[in-house]
């Protein structure tokens, strides 16, 4: 063909090279983004900076974390919070999860009567808290490591609803020194488990 296109039909071995390099780069595009969407969408990855003193010494103020949303969430698991009434997300872990009756008494959270063992808080509580009555269905009752610095459900006397949840706490990633994953502490010596 004079003057016109020659069609090559891949019997040039250059082009025949490219083509799986080319199928491989376009697999891994799409299972990457795959991946993103999925974390995204599907487990909603959220960032977050922690805004005060009010988790140490398990999380420190500037912190900056990770959260994934859970269908559930369990006593010990540390979460995001949205608070409506201050307008604000907070950071804080489970304490008490719906039906569960909690006291602070000598220093010591009990859960539906029988002591938890947090070894993780800052410093014993410095204050009793009555007997909060249950934790109402699908209800949350927060509390922060660092008792007695925490604005927390023994200081509000409110329980925080499943949908205001925005996720549990994953992962440390800034600063770079404390970066780690955060693990949930279950309170599993308490009635009823």
């Amino acid at each position: 063909m004079s003057g016109g296109f020659e069609l090559n039909n891949g019997a040039d071995p250059a082009v025949r090279k490219q083509r799986p390099m080319l199928m491989l780069a376009n697999a891994l595009l799409l299972l990457f983004f795959g991946t993103l969407a999925y974390f995204f969408i599907y487990k909603e990855v959220r960032f977050f900076k922690v805004p005060s003193s009010s988790m140490v010494p398990t999380l420190l103020l500037g912190d900056q974390i990770i959260t994934m949303s859970r269908p559930e969430y369990h006593r010990g698991d540390i979460v995001v919070v949205w608070d409506e009434a201050d307008a604000e997300h907070l950071v804080k872990r489970i304490g008490g999860v719906g039906g569960d009756e909690i006291y602070i008494e000598g220093g010591a959270l009990y859960i539906n009567g029988k002591f938890a063992s947090e070894p993780y808080i800052a410093e014993p509580m410095l204050y009793d808290f009555d007997h909060f009555g249950k934790v109402p269905d699908g209800s949350y009752f927060l509390l922060g490591d660092n008792r007695n610095n925490s604005d927390d459900s023994t200081h509000t006397r409110r329980t925080y609803p499943l949908a205001d949840i925005v996720g549990r706490v994953e992962y440390i990633y800034l600063p770079a020194a404390r970066a780690q994953p955060v693990k949930s502490y279950p309170l599993t010596n308490t009635a009823g488990e």
